[in-house]
């Protein structure tokens, strides 16, 4: 039996409710009585994790070394600032443009690795940049960066860096969700659920994987230098540090891996959680870790995963059937 065709007012919903969604988040926290530097923090993690979403719940690739491009993309800005004198936009671009490179270099050197050996792989890699890092005299070895604030106006530095982190959570969300209404959108879920199989229908698997690192990596290198800017200071112990990888790991998987909702909701639980337990020195570690083993024992799929399947509600849909 052939399936109805949607109306036009339907497919002007559908396309409409993503957007809205996207939009209606972040004014629902800035509506909040909340410090402005915890909203920094919460729109950029939560960015860094949605980046990390579309390579591992997206395209099955596993990384345990994202945390190598929040300290290259960190490190990409604030030198192309101090040493070249370029404005905060120019080295926007040019921490993109790093963080797509060193991305590059990495999926070319990793592309034959799967599974565990891939994951164990990148964070080798992402170790060895840190010590890297630690002992390059010209980015200031163990000691870090300062960023040279001499030609900067402070009082409205701060405005800026805050709303490009804004900016950078939203476009991030609406970004994700083009490429994985597009057809190579399409393929990267045909690969993580079957590799080989998509491989045989004429997917083009391993550029659709490099595709996916590399705007990945782009999404956390940019929402490194941006965290960066907020604090003036990088060093190689912070930036490139496991821990970024560690709350992008809980934030999706107790969230929902492989769902554009779920990271937000694991954002929200994350932070919610540090707040609570703020000055309560490593009990939120402890609770963290507790947190993720229960949710992944009682619901597998994260927090979204069983509303979605009790409930069908999708804001962000991508399966094509239903368009």
């Amino acid at each position: 039996m052939a399936m109805p065709s949607l109306t036009p007012s339907t497919r002007y919903g559908k396309a409409l409710l993503p957007l809205l969604a996207t939009l209606a988040m972040p004014a629902l926290l800035l509506a909040l009585p909340l410090d402005h530097r915890l909203l920094l923090e919460v729109f950029l993690v939560f960015a860094m994790a949605q980046g990390w979403n579309l390579l591992c719940g997206y395209t099955g690739l596993l990384s345990f070394g994202h945390q190598a491009f929040v300290g290259v993309g960190a490190y990409a800005l604030f030198m192309s600032m101090n040493t070249f004198g370029v404005t905060l936009y120019i080295g926007l671009a040019a921490s993109l443009a790093i963080s797509a490179l060193v991305a590059l270099a990495m999926a070319l050197l990793l592309h034959r690795l799967r599974d565990a050996y891939f994951s164990i792989g990148i964070w080798v890699l992402a170790d060895i940049l840190r010590l890297l890092f630690g002992q390059w005299n010209w980015v200031g070895s163990s000691r870090g960066v300062v960023l040279n604030t001499s030609h900067i106006d402070l009082i409205s530095f701060y405005d800026t860096v805050f709303w490009l982190a804004l900016l950078l959570a939203t476009t991030t969300q609406l970004v994700v969700y083009a490429v994985l209404k597009t057809r190579m959108g399409l393929g990267l879920m045909a690969i993580r659920d079957n590799d080989a199989a998509a491989a045989s229908v004429g997917i083009a698997s391993g550029a659709s994987k490099i595709t996916a690192f590399v705007i990945s990596a782009v999404i956390c290198g940019v929402a490194g230098g941006i965290y960066y800017l907020s604090v003036l200071y990088a060093d190689p112990s912070g930036a490139f540090d496991l821990s970024w990888q560690i709350t992008m790991l809980f934030i999706v998987i107790v969230g929902g891996v492989g769902t554009l909702e779920g990271p937000i909701i694991g954002t929200l639980l994350y932070f919610g959680l540090r707040e609570l337990l703020k000055g309560s020195g490593d009990m939120f570690l402890i609770v963290q870790g507790v947190t993720a083993a229960l949710v992944m024992l009682a619901a597998p799929g994260g927090i979204w995963g069983l509303i979605h399947a009790r409930t069908g509600w999708s804001l962000f849909s991508t399966r094509w059937l239903a368009d």
